[in-house]
């Protein structure tokens, strides 16, 4: 089974974007780098849009806004070649200047391209600062496809979903209720009386204002 992105290299825990005040909006755009074709190029950007646009209409409280140079982003979506059976990559959220979402090649094959926009589902969802389902420790991953539980700093937050956007299935993702509260309840979080940051759990959330 595919998977939708490999993530192992982030360590980050309970990461968001700043919801405070103003600035609540991650900018994105395509670079056409790396693209078999305009036509792919151009393809894999409207499924990010409307990607997008199904995390907006969540109304969870950070909005994705679409631009068209790369200057004016928080990320770009390129095309990096055959990834080995993994669909897609995205990030965590972080202090850089300008982050990258890569699309590979699986992504485009008959199977999985006319659902590319909820592969697009679950990649946001890391962008937002969401891991996978079954990220906890205490779980067992998910063995039936040979994936191990991910034990780098997950924290649990709301009830646990096996449908989850965030969890691998043969199946495209989709965004579910629970996710949908989750992520409001994550992006609820403010600073206490004293100004201390909010915790989920013993674990402090940090914020990060796009650039």
């Amino acid at each position: 089974m595919p998977s939708y992105n490999r993530d192992s290299r982030y360590s980050q825990r309970d990461s968001r974007y700043h919801v405070f005040g103003f600035d609540t909006s991650t900018v994105l755009c395509s670079q056409g780098d790396g693209f078999e074709s305009q036509e792919d190029a151009d393809y894999a950007a409207m499924q990010l849009a409307i990607a997008a646009d199904a995390w907006n209409k969540a109304d969870i409280g950070v909005t994705f806004e679409w631009v068209h140079l790369a200057k004016d982003a928080t990320f770009v979506l390129y095309h990096a070649g055959n990834g080995d059976g993994t669909l897609a990559q995205a990030f965590f959220p972080n202090g850089d200047d300008l982050s990258s979402m890569l699309v590979f090649s699986d992504a485009f094959t008959p199977e999985w391209k006319p659902n590319m926009w909820k592969v697009f589902t679950h990649e946001l969802g890391h962008v937002l600062g969401l891991r996978h389902e079954f990220a906890i420790a205490s779980l067992a991953g998910l063995p039936m496809y040979g994936i191990r539980a991910e034990k780098q700093g997950a924290v649990r937050l709301g009830k646990r979903d096996p449908k989850s956007v965030m969890t691998y299935a043969p199946e495209p993702p989709e965004i579910q209720e629970s996710d949908i509260e989750s992520t409001k309840m994550f992006y609820s979080l403010r600073n206490d009386e004293q100004g201390n940051p909010p915790k989920v759990g013993f674990t402090k959330v940090k914020d990060y204002v796009p650039s």
